[in-house]
């Protein structure tokens, strides 16, 4: 009871911080990166649209360094150097750009890994390839550790191979298992390798298994659009949403576990964790949501049954926000 009190009372607490590290990003953005777009923004060659560009800014440099950033600095105890900003904020903001160059099947694989390995001898083929670029190498300059950075990238690149695999209606629940966790976890391992201080064995697991519970989250709130893309996941081909609930809690309880694990005082630790579940309340939001739909077609859930505004879940709702910190609460008592 003592606990759930704490936790009731350090709640806003946690939402005025989140909110003053989002407000900092903001700052570092406007100030760094918004002068490097700008000289693509007014005359580049049709390969950037306005929408690449506040993707960078708007999600990818705002959350990966903001938030998840600002969370790997409470685990160790120490805030973030101006150096290691600009190295995740210009690593992690490449990340929907990368996801392209990725997808580009006209792109030779050995292009790709020669792109991450060595990027000083890399030509750009339009102006898009040309941003990334730029933000990839300054992001190592500022780097202490730039072989361990490309040595993580290749990981990510590895598992984005894997994940063509998810075109293939014939894939095992089991092997869907092993490529969400290996996209996420290689994603979350690249954004911590920017950081100054080398994560021991027992942080690079709890990062991993995070990456890899964020990514199965992120595949239940795009469960639309993977299925108009004919992307197998957990989620897109999952009949019963009990199960699906039920697999999202046991790799969060690992998390947890993981997290305990780490050679870290147990105040970092519980406050890492605090951050976290603020985000992953949100995807049991979505879980009910979908209970719901499931109950209205004989029990059963069926993504090709649904429109996609039933399988939209708008986290703007002020019913869903109070849904969200309800199911904040109950995963800090049930951990």
């Amino acid at each position: 009871m003592k606990n759930n009190y704490k936790n009731y009372i350090q709640l806003p607490g946690i939402y005025i911080f989140l909110l003053k590290q989002v407000w900092r990003q903001r700052r570092f953005n406007n100030k760094y990166l918004q002068p490097k777009l700008d000289l693509y923004r007014s005359n580049n060659d049709g390969s950037l649209t306005e929408k690449d560009l506040k993707k960078i800014t708007d999600y990818y440099a705002l959350g990966v360094s903001g938030i998840l950033g600002t969370s790997f600095c409470i685990l160790r105890g120490y805030k973030i150097k101006l150096a290691e900003r600009k190295a995740i904020s210009y690593l992690g903001g490449i990340s929907g750009l990368l996801d392209d160059l990725f997808d580009n099947t006209s792109k030779e694989t050995r292009g790709l890994k020669d792109f991450i390995l060595t990027p000083q001898e890399m030509k750009p083929d339009n102006d898009q390839e040309g941003l990334l670029l730029s933000l990839y190498t300054q992001g190592l300059k500022e780097s202490c550790r730039p072989e361990k950075i490309q040595e993580e990238a290749l990981d990510v690149f590895k598992a984005q191979q894997e994940s063509l695999k998810q075109k293939d209606k014939s894939i095992t629940n089991s092997e869907l298992e092993k490529i969400t966790l290996d996209k996420g976890g290689s994603s979350f391992l690249y954004y911590r390798a920017c950081l100054e201080n080398s994560a021991d064995q027992n942080e690079k697991e709890l990062i991993y298994h995070l990456g890899g519970l964020m990514q199965l989250g992120n595949d239940i709130f795009d469960v639309y659009k993977d299925h108009q893309e004919n992307i197998q996941t957990r989620a897109s081909r999952t009949i019963d949403i009990k199960d699906l609930r039920s697999y999202f809690t046991s790799e969060l309880k690992r998390c947890f576990l993981l997290a305990k694990a780490c050679n870290y005082p147990s105040k970092n630790i519980e406050k890492f964790l605090k951050i976290i579940s603020l985000g992953i309340a949100r995807v049991y939001v979505c879980l009910d949501q979908f209970e719901v739909l499931q109950f209205k077609n004989n029990g059963q859930f069926d993504v090709a049954s649904y429109r996609r505004k039933e399988l939209i879940c708008d986290m703007q709702k002020p019913k869903n926000q109070l849904k969200t910190i309800q199911y904040y609460f109950e995963i800090l008592e049930n951990s």
